[in-house]
């Protein structure tokens, strides 16, 4: 049965001036917001309660700061122990409150409540009623407890030396809020389009309205949190005409060892809300295709591997997220989901492979053919055979990576070349419907 509390006095001393926010959001369940605000205040020392944070709030990074001189802050505290009926009929015991039921009304001292039922004592007839906790409609009391908040509260001790209107600037770290990019690659034969996605998850217990958004890429030392996984929305632009100008567009610059992002016009972020915008407008780039075996391993490698730089179709830095890549059907013209793989923070000029799945019609297979041990000298020969079942010619990096000691690569039957200390790479071309085998010794000292 529904329950509903009234309040016949609440107080509440604090006027907000009109915004002038700022959110910064970092892709680590962390933001940054800075607001302006107005005080109205009395002369001499008094309590000003400030209602509008985020539950998420982050209550040792708030910067309080008057811009008068005149005004002092003495002490802050932030109330989290919120209001609710239980502990409300807590702080009545004693005191007098009114149940209304269905069917009657009860007033008197409230001298016990214990979940279940309310004890009240009519002081006229000193009957005491049992009222099923059940069976109440309405609880009404005659004030709500000044040390009792609805909403988390930041009170401050302040003193002025006169009445009057102050502004103040109040900033603090959140968590609950978070972005992150997601990009969504069209694969062609030679190039493929890049559709990229910004996507902000408010969980933080507040609403943004009209701020001015910044997010930042890279990462940074944070307090511990506890991040919530969702679902990811995928959003595709039709296409490959021009933005529409008047569509919010984001300003990329260097910030620190960061990289920031800002939103050209205000946006609104509500509480539990998932909010896209567009990163950049969408790009053509150029691409290879690569296959890669590692020796004793079971799959091939499919890799789209790239460079990221304005030759090449991109140019600009691409924070860190999924890569949901979608190819062409030329029967139908319908775009076929091929793969997902993660980016990294990727800066001007770096080479990026990203791995979307292994090749069906590839096939490869190791074989030990021979192995020695003396001392601490490991002799195995390998033998490494590929099978290329499509209908066109491929190139296979093959690659051994051992992990420890000195390790040699004698006598292979194909050119070899030595990535680093511990890692050798073979390239072998298949012609359709071929099969090419290679060998090697290895020897591990």
């Amino acid at each position: 049965m529904k329950k509903t509390l009234f309040l016949l006095c609440i107080c509440f001393i604090f006027t907000a001036a009109l915004p002038n926010d700022y959110l910064t959001i970092y892709n680590q369940n962390q933001a940054l917001f800075k607001t302006n605000i107005e005080l109205d205040l009395t002369r001499g020392t008094q309590y000003i309660s400030f209602e509008n944070i985020p539950t998420s709030i982050i209550t040792e990074s708030v910067i309080f700061i008057p811009r008068n001189r005149n005004v002092q802050l003495y002490s802050q505290n932030f109330e989290y122990d919120l209001a609710n009926t239980h502990k409300m009929m807590q702080r009545y015991i004693n005191r007098n409150v009114r149940l209304t039921t269905d069917n009657e009304n009860f007033n008197g001292t409230l001298v016990f409540f214990d979940y279940g039922n309310y004890g009240l004592l009519n002081e006229d007839t000193n009957e005491l009623n049992i009222v099923n906790s059940q069976k109440v409609n309405n609880i009404q009391l005659p004030d709500m407890p000044e040390d009792f908040y609805t909403k988390p509260t930041l009170r401050w001790q302040l003193n002025a030396d006169r009445a009057g209107k102050f502004a103040a600037d109040l900033s603090y770290l959140m968590q609950g809020i978070e972005w992150k990019a997601t990009y969504n690659v069209v694969l062609n034969k030679n190039d493929f389009s890049l559709n990229s996605w910004v996507t902000i998850n408010n969980r933080s217990g507040k609403d943004f309205k009209n701020v001015n958004l910044k997010l930042i890429a890279g990462d940074v030392t944070t307090y511990q949190q506890h991040s919530q996984s969702r679902p990811e929305m995928m959003m595709m632009a039709r296409g490959g005409t021009a933005m529409d100008m008047s569509a919010p567009q984001f300003e990329e610059r260097a910030f620190s060892d960061l990289r920031m992002f800002t939103l050209d016009q205000p946006a609104d972020i509500d509480n539990n809300q998932e909010k896209q915008l567009s990163l950049y407008p969408i790009k053509t780039v150029k691409y290879t295709r690569k296959y890669q075996y590692r020796v004793q391993g079971n799959d091939v490698d499919v890799l789209i591997a790239f460079k990221n730089s304005t030759q090449d179709g991109i140019g600009v830095p691409l924070p860190k997220g999924n890569v949901n890549f979608y190819e062409v059907d030329e029967k139908d013209s319908t775009q076929q989901f091929v793969g997902v793989a993660r980016l990294e923070n990727t800066s001007l000029n770096q080479d990026v492979e990203l791995k979307i799945g292994s090749a069906f019609d590839i096939v490869a297979d190791t074989q030990i053919t021979n192995f020695q041990s003396s001392g601490r000298i490991r002799e195995t020969n390998f033998e490494v055979s590929l099978i290329n079942n499509k209908n066109e010619t491929v190139e296979v990096e093959v690659i051994r990576n051992v992990g420890h000691g000195t390790v040699e690569i004698i006598n292979p039957s194909i050119t070899v070349e030595r990535k680093d200390a511990f890692t050798f790479i073979f390239k072998v071309r298949i012609a359709p419907g071929a099969t090419e085998k290679f060998t090697f010794l290895e020897r591990i000292s």
